[in-house]
């Protein structure tokens, strides 16, 4: 039996390792890197029209304000560029994407876990909820530094963090017997 308390940096983990082991990794990475260039440019597009152009709108010098506006467009694909090229706000955005994602599942299950294994399979106690997964869809067992993931599925899971102690290595040289 092992016990242990399911966080949302465990749950990141996962999709992490998940999307580095499919392949999405690079592409989501990719295009939330756009999104980030896209969202920091237009703040800072947003920032110098406000600044700039839009005083010279409201006072009518609609000269100055085309100047303006040209510069505030240039000075927002800049930023957008910078950004594109750092991927600083695309990492905030995937992150988050991850955190929401596991704050949503924590919520709905609940963050104590026990883990039972039994002649028929494996039997996973989380808060209120009790499920029982055969010995036959149990398909494989991943080990990382921090977690291990007992797959029943191809994108589905059961993460056990390294941290509920001892009995996590019993358990995956258990499983990994009845693999074998």
């Amino acid at each position: 039996m092992v016990e242990f308390t399911l966080t949302v940096d465990d749950l990141v983990a996962f999709a992490a390792w998940q999307a580095k082991a499919s392949g999405e990794e690079d592409p989501r990475r990719a295009r939330m890197r756009l999104v980030g260039a896209w969202l920091v440019g237009g703040a800072a597009y947003l920032a110098m029209f406000a600044v700039s152009t839009l005083p010279f709108l409201l006072s009518r010098l609609l000269e100055l304000a085309g100047a303006a506006e040209l510069v505030s467009i240039l000075v927002g694909a800049a930023v957008g560029w910078w950004e594109w090229q750092r991927g600083r706000a695309g990492e905030w955005l995937l992150a988050r994407r991850y955190r929401t994602k596991a704050r949503v599942a924590l919520e709905q299950t609940g963050t104590t876990r026990r883990l039972e294994l039994d002649d028929d399979g494996l039997t996973i106690l989380a808060g209120r909820r009790s499920t029982h997964v055969p010995w036959s869809r149990i398909s494989r067992v991943v080990e990382t530094d921090d977690h291990v993931f007992v797959y029943t599925g191809p994108d589905a899971a059961h993460v056990i963090p390294r941290r509920a102690g001892g009995a996590v290595t019993d358990l995956v040289a258990t499983l990994r017997s009845r693999l074998a």
